[in-house]
């Protein structure tokens, strides 16, 4: 594992409160990735962790 996998791969109390906020609004789970800085795979992991729903970005306009 590289260093910048291993600090991704760590959730700090601040990011994992950062990403329920970010969930409670409904901000979609693309942008809390590219907000956080860590892959949106790795988001969507750690809200299933935590039993958080994400919202996924419409496409219509």
């Amino acid at each position: 594992m590289t260093i910048k996998q291993d600090l991704e791969a760590t959730w700090t109390i601040e990011a994992i409160d950062r990403l329920r906020e970010l969930a409670v609004e409904h901000v979609p789970a693309e942008l809390i990735a590219t907000a956080m800085h860590r892959p949106e795979e790795q988001i969507r992991q750690k809200a299933a962790e935590l039993g958080l729903s994400l919202e996924i970005e419409s496409t219509t306009h």
